[in-house]
């Protein structure tokens, strides 16, 4: 992948994670949190807390590996994208509109992945 396309997927999956943080914040302001929010801010139990490491670990993966400029890092970029509209697609319904939000940033991040392919080199 070539340097600005690196750059590209990365920034990407830094804008995704922030999407990501505003709409846990705001599911769990209405009442309808996310799988991996807790509705009592990670009070009740461990499972929420081990769910947002989960989502956001699979965040900071894309991240890197698109930095890393690695072999495959566009392929890897887009199973992270799948495995987050799978995520979302859980909350269809019980807080449908913040897994709509989640899941169109996530389907973001898969474009990226998908564009990131324009970047591709010789060595690559």
């Amino acid at each position: 992948m070539s340097p600005v396309w690196s750059r590209v997927l990365a920034a990407t999956w830094v804008l995704v994670a922030v999407a990501h943080g505003f709409v846990s914040v705001a599911s769990r302001r209405t009442g309808k949190p996310l799988w991996w929010v807790d509705n009592a801010g990670f009070a009740d139990s461990a499972t929420p807390a081990i769910g947002a490491a989960i989502v956001f670990a699979l965040m900071l993966f894309g991240f890197v590996i698109a930095l890393r400029r690695s072999r495959n890092a566009a392929q890897w970029s887009a199973v992270v994208a799948i495995l987050l509209v799978a995520s979302a697609l859980v909350d269809l319904s019980t807080a449908p509109g913040a897994a709509y939000a989640a899941g169109a940033a996530s389907v973001a991040g898969l474009f990226a992945s998908i564009a990131a392919l324009a970047g591709r080199t010789q060595q690559n």
